[in-house]
C-alpha cells in the first residue's frame, strides 16, 4: 500500500490529467493515502490540480531548448534552483514514490527523487520521448509507455512496461441526440468537431474559415473550439450560419465527441487517448512545431494502424475540405476506423498503473 506519493505532473492538461487519474485510483486503494503535486510556477497546472482536489506546490522551471540559444543559460540556472527545490519539498514530504508525467517539470523531481534512493516511475505517452524522459529512465524504478515502438529510442528496456495512456476519468459518453441537443444541433446530421487543443490552432482555424461555407453548404454541422485568440474573428464571419457553433472554450468536451462523426485535431498523446475512448475517427493536423516532432510520429502510429488519416499543417489550405468531404461521407471507412482507433482505448488504464504502483512499493519495503 502507497501512503505518501509525489507527482511530478505540468505544463499541459495531456501531463496532467493523466496523473490525476492515477491518484484518483490510489485513493481508491487507500483512502488515507497523501497526494502532492509538484508543477510549475505560473503553468495550467496552478488551476487544474487544485480544482481537482489536490495539493500542488511549484517550481521555477522552463525547458530546454534544442537549439544553441542564450535562453538556455537561464534555463540551465532555473533548472539548478529546480533541483534544490525539489529535493526540500522531498525531503519535508517524505513519499514513498515519486511519479512523473514526462514534462520538464519532471526532470528535476524525478532527478532528486533518484538522488534519495526514493522509488521513482516515469511515463511517456508520446511516441517519441522527450528529453525528461531520455534523461531520467535510465536511472527509473520503472518506464511506462505508451506505444511499444517507444522502446528503441531508449537506453534500456529491462525496466519498461507498454500500458496505456489514462484518460481523465471525468469524461462521459453521451447519447448522440443528447450531445448534439446541447450545442444545438441537428443529429441527423454529419457533424465535424474540430479544436487545436485548449489555446486552440490559428492555422487550422484560418484553413477552415476559408472553406466552412462549402462545407455546411454540404450538409455537414460543425462545432468549432477556437481557443481565445481566434474567437472574435471567427465568430464574426460565421454568425449568420445556423450549422456552425462556435465556442471559445468547450468545458464539456464529451459532449462535442459523443456527437461528431469526425474529429479535425492536433494529435498530442492525451487527444489521441480520449479519441480512442470515445471511437472517434479523426484527421490529425500535427503542430510542426511539436519539440522532436513528436506529434507527428503519434499521428503516423495511430494512421499506421488505420485509426486516423494525416493532414499536415502546410497543406491545410489546399485539402482540408477535400479530406473532410471525401472521410465525412464515406460510412464505411470512419466505421472501419472507428473500430481501429478504439483498440487503443483502456478504460482501466489508470487502474491498473495504480496497482501497479502499489505492488512497486511493497516489493521495495520487503
Amino acid at each position: 500500500m502507497i501512503n505518501r506519493i509525489i507527482f511530478a505532473a505540468g505544463g499541459t492538461g495531456g501531463h496532467i490529467y493523466p496523473a490525476i487519474a492515477i491518484a484518483d485510483e490510489l485513493k481508491k486503494i487507500n483512502s488515507e493515502i497523501k497526494i502532492k503535486f509538484i508543477g510549475a510556477k505560473g503553468r495550467i497546472e496552478e488551476k487544474i490540480v487544485p480544482a481537482n482536489g489536490y495539493e500542488l506546490e511549484t517550481i521555477e522551471i522552463t525547458g530546454i531548448k534544442r537549439s544553441l540559444n542564450l535562453k538556455n543559460l537561464s534555463a540551465a540556472f532555473k533548472i539548478f534552483k529546480a533541483l534544490k527545490e525539489s529535493k526540500k519539498i522531498i525531503k519535508d514530504f517524505s513519499p514513498e514514490l515519486v511519479y512523473g508525467t514526462g514534462g520538464f517539470v519532471s526532470g528535476p523531481v524525478l532527478k532528486a527523487a533518484q538522488s534519495f534512493g526514493i522509488t521513482n516511475v516515469i511515463e511517456e505517452g508520446n511516441f517519441y520521448p522527450g528529453v525528461t524522459v531520455k534523461l531520467v529512465s535510465p536511472k527509473a524504478d520503472k518506464v511506462i509507455l505508451n506505444f511499444e515502438g517507444t522502446k528503441k529510442f531508449l537506453k534500456r528496456s529491462d525496466n519498461v512496461s507498454v500500458m496505456s495512456y489514462p484518460v481523465r476519468q471525468n469524461l462521459m459518453r453521451y447519447e448522440r441526440s443528447e450531445a448534439s441537443k446541447f450545442f444545438g444541433l441537428d443529429a441527423d446530421k454529419k457533424t465535424l468537431f474540430v479544436f487545436g487543443g485548449s489555446q486552440g490552432a490559428h492555422s487550422i482555424n484560418s484553413a477552415l474559415l476559408k472553406c466552412f461555407k462549402n462545407l455546411t453548404g454540404s450538409g455537414i454541422q460543425i462545432i468549432w473550439q477556437t481557443g481565445n485568440g481566434d474567437h472574435e474573428a471567427v465568430n464574426s464571419a460565421v454568425s449568420s450560419n445556423r450549422s456552425v457553433k462556435v465556442l471559445k472554450y468547450i468545458d464539456k468536451i464529451d459532449f462535442a465527441y459523443s456527437a461528431s462523426d469526425l474529429v479535425l485535431c492536433r494529435s498530442g498523446i492525451s487527444t489521441i487517448m480520449e479519441l480512442a475512448s470515445f471511437g472517434s475517427p479523426a484527421i490529425f493536423v500535427p503542430y510542426p512545431q511539436a519539440s522532436e516532432n513528436h506529434q507527428e510520429k503519434n499521428a503516423r502510429a495511430v494512421a499506421d494502424k488505420n485509426g486516423a488519416e494525416i493532414l499536415l499543417d502546410k497543406d491545410l489550405n489546399q485539402k482540408l475540405e477535400t479530406s473532410v468531404l471525401r472521410l465525412i461521407n464515406d460510412d464505411n471507412k470512419l466505421s472501419y476506423m472507428r473500430s481501429s482507433i478504439s483498440l487503443m482505448a483502456n478504460t482501466e488504464a489508470a487502474s491498473k498503473i495504480a496497482v501497479m504502483l502499489t505492488e512497486l512499493v511493497n516489493k521495495s519495503k520487503n
